[in-house]
């Protein structure tokens, strides 16, 4: 169908619009990048500042940031263990969970439904939280980086939408076979999930990764080998209230030492090459999961 001169013009307008929008989502993560290869010669005939790519680029930061893994590595291993962790054992809670209300003969069902809206349209607060992680003992220790985050109503909900659209006589059929229910939902629906299993994953994966203030509010100064990364780089940027513990102190001496040993890398660009490399995971598995997203998180939302 052909389009009208107003329609076009639209539609030239709306591609504009996201294309500025992009560009201007996309500025801070190419300037981070500029920042990154630039060296302390350049940045002060700039004037301090980085407006383009650098005349004379070094992967130097990078090299000193990677090299330094006293505080990075661990705090890496800490960042990936919780990520894969978290993630797994959370599409297991949140799975199971959703197929329960997907079932229309669960007694109570009803209930726990009204019941999952409640966490989605109120939050428990951050002092009643925190009071209740450390009546569970998990302040200062790896699992309060996983255990709270397992479960979450919303994906439930998407879970148990998915679930439902699945055609009743399939299951049906499964059951008069003799398929138990829990080979029924890890051999027939799991498999055929993989649509809501993969944007659910990447969703959760992402917030793992980049969660910080997890770490900051339950993991004291005197647990810093358990911080993720994220918290590193919040407490690198922020070191000016830390100065009196000594992880933050040997982590700053040990990122000016990468910064200043032999090298013409001013201290920014350091920074910026570590903000980076935490950056660099989540960027790189994106686009194999984003096929999955319209199909994954809409299937089964409206109903036929």
């Amino acid at each position: 169908m052909k389009k009208t001169k107003g329609e076009r013009i639209y539609s030239v307008f709306c591609y504009a619009v996201c294309t500025i929008v992009g560009l201007l989502c996309l500025y801070p993560l190419v300037y981070c990048l500029f920042v990154s290869l630039t060296t302390k010669r350049e940045v002060a005939q700039n004037g301090g500042f980085v407006t383009w790519f650098p005349r004379q680029p070094t992967l130097l930061a990078y090299k000193k940031v990677l090299s330094n893994t006293s505080f990075v590595g661990r705090a890496l291993q800490i960042t990936m263990a919780r990520t894969v962790l978290g993630s797994l054992l959370g599409l297991a809670v949140n799975s199971l969970a959703g197929y329960a209300l997907s079932r229309k003969d669960l007694p109570g069902r009803k209930l726990f439904l009204s019941l999952m809206l409640v966490p989605i349209l109120f939050g428990g607060g951050l002092i009643p939280t925190y009071l209740v992680i450390q009546s569970l003992g998990l302040i200062d220790t790896f699992w309060v980086l996983v255990l709270p985050t397992l479960f979450s109503a919303f994906n439930v909900l998407i879970f148990k939408q998915f679930f439902e659209g699945i055609p009743p006589s399939l299951e049906e059929a499964a059951l008069v076979d003799g398929v138990s229910e829990l080979k029924l939902f890890t051999r027939i629906i799991l498999p055929m999930s993989k649509p809501v299993m993969a944007s659910i994953g990447l969703f959760t994966v992402v917030g793992q990764w980049n969660s910080w203030f997890d770490g900051f509010l339950y993991i004291g100064q005197t647990h810093a080998d358990l911080w993720p990364l994220q918290t590193y780089i919040m407490q690198m940027f922020n070191n000016m209230n830390n100065m009196n513990n000594p992880e933050i102190v040997q982590m700053m001496i040990s990122l000016k030492q990468a910064s200043s040993t032999g090298a013409d890398v001013p201290e920014l660009a350091t920074r910026m090459a570590l903000t980076l490399v935490t950056l660099a995971p989540i960027l790189i598995i994106y686009p194999f999961f984003q096929k999955y997203f319209t199909s994954g998180v809409y299937m089964g939302a409206v109903k036929e």
